[in-house]
């Protein structure tokens, strides 16, 4: 406490000599302490609440902004960082609100603040307005550019726009080549088109670049135990159980992986307790429906694998496993009316795989090819990799009816209508 109080000696020789001050200096005194002590947590604060956006721990650092704003309510840094964390939030509303106030306070927009309105405005789903001003930041070497292609990859993600997402992903990747979540987004989105090979490629160079990215590290062992590759699979699987033994997804995978290699009672442990957590995970259910129909167990199987299909009815491993399962159980109809169900999607899995051969083999413009493959993988429950079919049907003719006509049904049926009305608007007789 001395040296708090060092400034303070002049004061108090000052005291001696005069007493009838005292009151007067003791009530100075305790403001300008009181005073120093508020603003010293808020610049500590304020210094917190940029470390926990910079570790994207978004929460955290809007608590610490809130403080801050309290002690400098026109603080225009402030607003402007508590605009950003609440965007990256998804709370666009607040984000807007502190962009309005920096507007007030300097009267006008600086760069900065209009960077950010261009950012809100790409999380409202206007990328397509607003990304030629936002690219020009990116080629002018802006401190945010890293930031404005993330933000632009991640709309192009969410509206299955695969294509530009993979050349702003890129271009990420050559700013940055250090960073891991350009590769881990090309992955998911290499699976989403199939190409899994080149998925593989592109979460091992994430873990690479990132030893500690954990989502990159399970989705490459998850593949990789999906090419029936436990081996490989396994040290990734057995580090992140070391690390995080705590969750459950580690917990179903590392399972899933002993259980292919013979370990059962193993792989039971484990996938049962990551079952209590993780009650709708289609693959766990559907290992531990094949594991109790090895172990005898048809009818606990069934119910595993019921649950399953009521998750993902197009699981072909799932169905045909429910066959044999009827099958052991003597209820016959049941398991013909069960392989019907089976043959049915599997010939309707195997048309679509042809529609998209037909694409690689014999490339077009032609919206038509496009659209056929994005309906025949709708049918079958591929939502992802059929809308992305779709939007390249429009891409190749933004008028194609059918394509619109499709996503109006399909949205609608999803309860999303802002995503069906902007479909609606196309079609030359809207319904």
């Amino acid at each position: 406490m001395v040296p708090a109080l060092t400034f303070l000696t002049p004061t108090l020789q000052v005291v001696q000599k005069r007493p009838r001050l005292t009151g007067v200096i003791a009530l100075l005194s305790v403001a300008l302490l009181a005073g120093g002590g508020v603003y010293g947590v808020a610049f500590y604060q304020w210094r917190a609440a940029q470390k926990a956006y910079k570790a994207d721990r978004m929460p955290e650092a809007r608590s610490d902004l809130e403080f801050c704003l309290r002690i400098w309510p026109r603080s225009i840094p402030v607003h402007l960082l508590a605009a950003r964390t609440a965007r990256l939030s998804s709370d666009l509303a607040d984000a807007e609100a502190h962009l309005n106030r920096c507007l007030q306070l300097q009267k006008g927009a600086s760069k900065d603040v209009q960077l950010e309105f261009l950012l809100l405005r790409v999380q409202r789903g206007e990328v397509d307005e607003v990304a030629a001003q936002l690219f020009l930041y990116v080629e002018d070497k802006h401190p945010d550019a890293l930031l404005i292609l993330e933000t632009i990859a991640r709309a192009y993600l969410i509206n299955h726009r695969y294509s530009p997402a993979l050349a702003c992903l890129d271009r990420w990747s050559a700013e940055d080549p250090s960073a891991a979540q350009p590769h881990y987004w090309r992955g998911w989105i290499m699976e989403r088109i199939r190409d899994y090979d080149e998925a593989l490629q592109d979460y091992q160079k994430a873990v690479e670049l990132d030893p500690a990215y954990v989502p990159a590290r399970l989705r490459l062992a998850e593949l990789l135990l999906e090419k029936s590759n436990p081996p490989e699979a396994l040290p990734h699987l057995e580090l992140l159980r070391k690390q995080h033994p705590e969750r459950a997804d580690v917990m179903a995978r590392l399972g899933q992986c002993r259980y292919m290699e013979g370990q059962t009672e193993e792989a039971r442990q484990l996938m049962e307790a990551a079952a209590v957590e993780m009650p709708n995970d289609a693959p766990l259910l559907v290992s531990l429906g094949k594991l109790e129909h090895q172990d005898g167990r048809d009818a606990a199987a069934e119910r595993w694998l019921r649950h399953a299909l009521d998750v993902d009815p197009f699981d072909l491993e799932a169905r045909y496993t429910l066959v044999s399962c009827l099958e052991s159980l003597g209820r016959r109809e049941e398991a013909a009316a069960a392989r019907d169900v089976w043959k049915k999607n599997k010939d309707e899995l195997e048309h679509a795989n042809r529609l998209l051969k037909d694409i690689a083999d014999h490339p077009s413009n032609d919206p038509e090819q496009a659209y056929e493959a994005g309906a025949a993988l709708l049918r079958i429950g591929q939502e992802p990799l059929g809308l992305f079919w779709l939007y390249e049907a429009l891409k190749r003719n933004s008028s194609h009816q059918p394509t619109h006509r499709l996503l109006v049904d399909h949205y609608t049926k999803k309860g999303e209508p802002e995503k069906a009305v902007a479909h609606r608007r196309r079609l030359v007789e809207p319904r």
